[in-house]
């Protein structure tokens, strides 16, 4: 197959799959967790700091960017989990509000310690330049893809390593 891909671009490509890829797991609060249950449990976290008794999926929804019933199925493996309790809203019996159990504010302090650990070592490791050139370099990628999210290829037409991924082959 045939890409028009520079080697600059495939080498950042393949920079970012070893992310993805990045080897076993490490242990720790977050083994056998998914990030996305981790990111739920530090939103409610946040919400019971602040003194609130719970909060309804719609805004765990709007807060993370993801459709309702992907949060409702996240909330059923920590309710299994003991993570996380529903309790029905005192204002609307109907509407349901998600607070964490004591073993849930446990598993997300220890979470949230274990990034700040990881994110400080990481900033230790960078030293203070390069980690505000990672910054700026991250927000300036996010800016990229924010851009192309409001305006997709304004000519319509799709590169070859995409028509390529919709046949189930890989450019990589």
């Amino acid at each position: 197959m045939e890409t028009k891909m520079s080697p600059l671009a495939r080498e950042l490509m393949i920079v970012i799959r070893r992310f993805r890829h990045g080897g076993k797991k490490r242990s720790g609060p977050m083994a056998g967790r998914k990030q996305s249950e981790g990111m739920l449990l530090m939103v409610l976290r946040r919400k019971v700091d602040h003194g609130e008794p719970g909060i309804m999926v719609s805004e765990i929804s709007r807060i993370l960017d993801v459709k309702s019933p992907t949060v409702t199925q996240l909330i059923k493996g920590l309710e299994s989990d003991g993570l996380v309790e529903r309790t029905a809203d005192p204002a609307d019996r109907r509407a349901v509000r998600i607070s964490l159990t004591d073993e849930g504010v446990r598993v997300t302090d220890s979470v949230i310690r274990e990034m700040e650990s990881m994110i400080g070592g990481l900033t230790d490791y960078l030293g203070e330049n390069d980690t505000r050139q990672l910054i700026q370099l991250l927000n300036r990628t996010h800016d990229y893809f924010a851009e192309l999210d409001k305006n997709p290829d304004p000519d319509g037409e799709q590169d070859s390593d995409a028509s390529a991924s919709d046949k189930g082959e890989r450019p990589l």
